[in-house]
């Protein structure tokens, strides 16, 4: 199943992102690709955007929830509606975090710990990593990135070093691009997330599977 490209439809319109992912799927029949539902899609359409991706894709669906607070509800609203997994933020108490395991296990769903912001992210993934999420996610934001002419892929080595010490899968966000994924993978990330390079591209599916062949997956 592992590593996986995970596609971020990062975007507020629902018939692109709707029309994006279901040309990825034609493309790849949804064969190491998950299909992320953006939080700006989110909170722009909510849970009709989790329904229309998952209905009209069947791909595994993440909505990434950044969930600050009650993931009891959040998440809810989310698994209810067809999505696979959703997202907490690693900046959160550990309340929230414990909260969200509970009801990852109620649902049978994955969590997905967003260490973004987090200033110290290896030691936070040592205090989290006994609620046992299925994915740590190391991410560098897009407004960071702007600002400073960074991406996730110097976050690479940090990913890394939580897997192998701390036996949790992990995954890389931020500004990531073809001709990089290779790298990345070939470290031991399992999950890659690629957000713009894909959905601004002029063929998003071309792109995806290029994406794929970098990771090793023959198309």
């Amino acid at each position: 199943m592992y590593p996986v490209l995970q596609i971020a439809l990062d975007l507020d319109e629902l018939v692109k992102a709707v029309n994006i992912a279901s040309n990825i799927v034609l493309a790849t029949k949804c064969e190491h690709v998950w299909i992320e539902a953006g939080t700006p899609l989110i909170k722009a359409w909510g849970k009709i955007a989790i329904k229309a991706l998952k209905e009209l894709t069947n791909c595994y669906l993440v909505a990434d929830t950044k969930t600050m607070d009650v993931p009891s509800i959040e998440a809810k609203i989310v698994l209810g509606a067809g999505a696979d997994a959703f997202t907490v933020l690693g900046v959160a108490e550990d309340d929230v975090i414990k909260e969200a395991r509970e009801v990852k296990d109620y649902y049978k769903k994955a969590l997905v710990v967003d260490l973004i912001g987090v200033k110290e992210p290896y030691k936070r993934a040592i205090e989290i990593a006994k609620y046992e999420p299925d994915v740590m996610l190391l991410h560098i934001g897009i407004s960071t990135q702007k600002a400073r002419g960074v991406t996730g892929e110097e976050l690479v080595k940090e990913a890394v070093k939580i897997k192998s010490e701390l036996g949790v899968r992990v995954g890389v966000a931020g500004g990531l691009k073809p001709g990089v994924i290779k790298q990345i993978v070939s470290q031991g990330v399992d999950v890659v997330i690629v957000g713009s390079a894909i959905t601004t591209s002029s063929n998003p599916a071309e792109t995806t599977i290029n994406m794929l062949r970098e990771i090793g997956y023959s198309f």
